[in-house]
């Protein structure tokens, strides 16, 4: 079966040398093989995992659609932006990304390559916005994703959703 794709552009990219919410919106983020430089969910070990064996970090990156954060907003009344769902990226064009699948990619800017590797579920973090927010955003908190090529990415880059089909 034949790959599909869909384009669209980079609205925000986000970082954040501390868990939880916000990450801070930025003119560029620089992607490296284990994540974004300086963000703290970069590197190889699952940071989320708190007992037994360390596991690979399946979550590298988060990406979300804005239209997934503009239904939020109006559905709740809130006003969330740019990096308040702890994204490293947040596009616009792709829906809400719940379609995507592990072994789909995302294609940022002239360089980067991300893989999905899960959807990414909302936690309690979001609970400092509004109680509401976790149930709001199941199946639709966009995804995570490890590096397959690495670079510069940057707000108005255009983005690709490719599914492996």
């Amino acid at each position: 079966m034949p790959s599909t794709a869909s384009k669209g552009r980079v609205v925000a990219v986000c970082s954040s040398p501390k868990g939880g919410v916000p990450k801070q919106a930025q003119r560029h983020i620089v992607v490296g093989p284990q994540g974004v430089e300086g963000d703290w969910h970069a590197g190889p070990v699952n940071k989320h995992k708190k007992s037994g064996e360390p596991e690979p970090n399946w979550r590298q990156l988060t990406v979300v659609g804005i239209e997934s954060l503009e239904a939020m907003n109006a559905a709740l009344g809130t006003h969330l932006g740019p990096g308040d769902l702890s994204e490293n990226v947040l596009l616009s064009g792709h829906g809400d990304l719940s379609e995507l699948v592990e072994g789909d990619r995302i294609r940022l800017g002239a360089q980067v390559v991300l893989k999905v590797s899960k959807q990414n579920r909302p936690c309690s973090t979001l609970d400092v916005y509004d109680v509401r927010l976790v149930k709001e955003l199941l199946g639709r908190r966009g995804v995570a994703c490890v590096v397959e090529a690495t670079g510069v990415v940057k707000p108005g880059d255009v983005s690709e959703v490719v599914r492996a089909g």
